[in-house]
C-alpha cells in the first residue's frame, strides 16, 4: 500500500504546485511556492527548514529504506553502527517523516488573509501498489484549517505572494496524530468486537500471518485470567506490526480495554508484538504476566497513537533484533511498569525504548546488544529503583532518528535511587541530533570508557543534516556522583547542574570544541577536575570556589559571556594549583 501513498501525496502537492501556477498569471505581485517543515512558530512568523520539492510521481513518505542503502560504514565512537534502529526497524534517511532538507531556512508571515488547508490520503484498497496522478488528486481529502492548527514539525507547501503567505498545506505524511490505522484489518482468533467479555483458563493460539492471537477493538472491554498465549506465523509488513498492532498476540485497538492477570504469552513469528495498545483509549492493564518472543521486531510491551499499558511483576524475555521489552512507537503510547525481570539478546533491543512517555520502577533488566535505555526525540523515559545494564555502542542514547516515527523536541531521561551500566567502550550518555535533557538522582553509573557524556553529530546513520545534527543537552546531577569527561562537538552545546551535594570527577570540554559548554554549581556540590577544561560560562554559588578540586588543572572561560559577569573578567586561584582565567 506504501506505493500508493506515495502517489496520493505526491498528487496532493502537484496539485498545490498547479494552483500556485494559476494565480500567478492574476497577480502582479511574485508568486513563489515554498517546501519544507516548520522548525519555528513565533507569533505571525513562520520560520521554514526549506526541503526538495518531491520530482512528479514522488513525495516524502518517511518509508524506512533497505539496510544496504544505509552508510554500512565504521561509526565514529558512540554512535550506532550498520544505520540500526534500537528497538525498531532499519535507519531512514532525509529529515522528518522522510523528506531532505536543504538546511536552508527561510521566515515567512502570515496575516488572517493567510488561507490554512490540510491535506490527507483517505486511502484505497489494500494491496493495491500501483496508482496515478488522477488516482491520487481523486483521493485526497482537503479541509481548511487554521493558523492555531500549524504546529512546529509539520510538512507544509507555502505559497508566497509578495512578501507574505498567501497560502499553507499541511501535507499529511502519515504524523504521529493523524494516521492511527494501518492498510491490514485487524483479526484474531478470539476477537472482542465493542462487547465486555471474560475468559477464564483458556488457551487460545494464532498460526496464520497478520493475526492475533487475542483481538479486541472498537471499544470493546476483556478481562483475561489464567490463560496462555501463543502466536505463529509472521507478518506480512513490518510498519503494520510495529505500528498497529498487526499480527501481536494480544491487541487492543480502537478505544478498547484488557485486563488481565496470571498470563503467559509466546510468539516464535517475525513482527509479533506481545502485548499491544493502539489508539487512543486504547487501554490494557496487567498483572502476573511472562513473556518469551523469538522473532525480530517482537516487543514485549508496547503502545502506539496515545494507547496505554500499565503492568506489574513482568518476566520478559525477546531473543531477536529490534525487539525491546518495554517500547513505543509512532504515535506517542504510554507504559507504566512496577517491578520485574527484563532480558534482550537480539541487536537493536534495549531494556526500554521511548518514543512515547515510558516510566519503570522496581526492574532488573540486562540488554546483550543493545543501549540500556534510547528515548528518540519528544519523549521520555523515568527509571525508580531499577537495575539496567546495556552492551550496545553507548549506555544511554537520547536522538532524533528522523524516521517520522517521534516529534522533535525534547527527549528526556530521568533516573532515581537505580543503577545504570555499560559494557561498551562507549560513552555513558549519548546524544545527537536533538535537544536532550537527563536527571539523574543517587544513581550508580557503572561503565569502562571514562566518558561520561558524548554529544555529537551523527553522519554515518544520516540523523538530521551533516554540519546541523549536533545536540543541545542538559545534565542535571541531584546528590549524584558523575566520574568520567564531558565532550562536546562544534555544531553541539553542553549544560552541567549540581546540586544537593552533587560530585563531579572529571574535564569538561577537554578538547575545546564545543559550541557552548556551561556548568554551575550549588554551594554543596563539587568539581573536581582531571583536566584543562574550556567553558562558555560558570556560575557558583560559593563565590570562593571552595568547592572546585583544580588537581593542578585550569578552566578556561569566556569573559565576554554575560553569565560570567559576577568574575569581572578575573583569574581566580583554586584549590589544588590550577585557575579558572579567561580564555586566550
Amino acid at each position: 500500500m506504501k506505493k500508493r501513498i506515495v502517489c496520493v501525496l505526491a498528487g496532493t502537492l502537484i496539485t498545490a504546485m498547479a494552483t500556485s501556477g494559476c494565480q500567478k498569471g492574476s497577480t502582479e505581485e511574485k508568486t513563489e511556492t515554498l517546501y519544507g517543515e516548520i522548525a519555528e512558530i513565533d507569533g505571525d512568523k513562520i520560520t521554514l527548514a526549506l526541503a526538495e520539492e518531491p520530482e512528479m510521481g514522488e513525495a516524502p513518505t518517511g518509508e524506512k529504506p533497505d539496510k544496504e542503502s544505509v552508510s554500512d560504514g565504521e561509526a565514529p565512537e558512540g554512535e550506532v553502527p550498520d544505520g540500526e534502529a534500537p528497538g525498531g526497524g532499519d535507519m531512514p534517511q532525509g529529515g522528518p517523516g522522510g523528506i531532505n532538507l536543504t538546511g536552508e531556512e527561510q521566515t515567512i508571515t502570515t496575516d488572517n488573509d493567510t488561507k490554512i488547508e490540510k491535506t490527507s490520503p483517505k486511502g484505497g484498497e489494500p494491496g493495491n501498489e500501483e496508482g496515478t496522478k488522477e488516482d491520487a488528486d481523486a483521493q485526497a481529502d482537503t479541509k481548511e484549517a487554521s493558523l492555531d492548527d500549524l504546529k512546529e514539525g509539520d510538512v507544509v507547501s507555502v505559497e508566497i505572494q509578495g512578501k507574505k503567505a498567501a497560502s499553507i498545506t499541511i501535507q499529511n505524511m502519515g504524523s504521529m496524530s493523524d494516521a492511527t490505522t494501518g492498510n491490514i484489518e485487524l483479526t484474531g482468533v478470539y476477537t472482542v468486537d465493542g462487547k465486555e467479555e471474560m475468559s477464564d483458563t483458556e488457551t487460545y493460539a494464532s498460526t496464520n500471518a497478520d493475526e492475533n492471537a487475542v483481538l479486541v477493538k472498537n471499544g470493546g472491554a476483556l478481562e483475561l485470567t489464567n490463560t496462555e498465549l501463543h502466536k505463529s506465523g509472521n507478518s506480512s509488513n513490518t510498519d503494520e506490526s510495529n505500528f498497529y498492532a498487526v499480527n501481536a498476540v494480544l491487541a487492543a485497538a480502537g478505544g478498547s480495554t484488557v485486563t488481565m492477570s496470571d498470563i503467559a504469552l509466546t510468539s516464535d513469528a517475525e513482527g509479533s508484538n506481545a502485548i499491544f495498545a493502539t489508539g487512543e483509549d486504547s487501554k490494557i492493564t496487567v498483572n502476573n504476566v511472562k513473556i518469551h518472543t523469538k522473532g525480530n521486531s517482537s516487543r514485549g510491551l508496547d503502545a502506539t497513537y496515545g494507547g496505554s499499558v500499565i503492568a506489574t511483576n513482568v518476566d520478559i524475555t525477546t531473543e531477536g533484533a529490534h525487539c525491546a521489552p518495554i517500547a513505543t512507537d509512532r504515535g506517542e503510547g504510554n507504559i507504566t511498569v512496577d517491578s520485574g525481570t527484563l532480558s534482550t539478546a537480539g541487536e537493536g533491543s534495549p531494556c526500554v525504548y521511548s518514543t512515547g512517555n515510558i516510566t519503570v520502577k522496581g526492574v532488573t533488566g540486562t540488554a546483550a546488544g543493545s543501549q540500556a535505555a534510547v528515548v528518540e526525540g519528544r519523549n521520555s523515559i523515568t527509571l525508580e529503583k531499577c537495575d539496567l545494564t546495556g552492551a550496545g555502542e553507548n549506555g544511554v542514547m537520547l536522538y532524533q532518528s528522523t524516521s517520522g516515527d517521534a516529534a522533535e523536541g525534547t527527549a528526556k531521561f530521568s533516573a532515581s535511587d537505580s543503577k545504570l551500566s555499560s559494557t561498551s567502550s562507549g560513552p555513558m550518555f549519548y546524544i545527537t541530533n536533538t535537544d536532550a535533557e537527563a536527571t539523574l538522582d543517587n544513581t550508580e553509573l557503572a561503565y569502562n570508557s571514562g566518558i561520561l557524556v558524548r554529544v555529537s553529530g551523527n553522519n554515518t546513520n544520516n540523523w538530521g543534516k551533516e554540519g546541523s545534527n549536533g545536540g543541545d543537552f542538559k545534565l542535571n546531577g541531584v546528590n549524584q556522583k558523575l566520574t568520567g569527561d564531558v565532550a562536546c562537538d562544534e555544531i553541539s552545546t553542553v549544560e552541567v547542574s549540581l546540586t544537593k551535594g552533587s560530585i563531579l570527577k572529571g574535564t569538561v570540554n577537554g578538547e575545546n570544541t564545543g559550541k557552548e559548554v556551561r556548568i554551575s554549581l550549588d554551594k554543596d556540590s563539587r568539581w573536581e577536575l582531571a583536566g584543562d577544561s574550556y567553558l562558555t560560562s560558570i556560575t557558583d554559588k560559593d563565590k570562593d570556589l571552595e568547592n572546585i578540586a583544580s588537581n593542578g588543572h585550569n578552566i578556561y572561560y569566556d569573559a565576554s559571556d554575560s553569565a560570567n559577569e559576577w568574575l569581572d573578567g578575573e583569574t581566580v586561584e583554586l584549590n589544588g594549583g590550577g585557575s579558572l582565567t579567561p580564555a586566550a
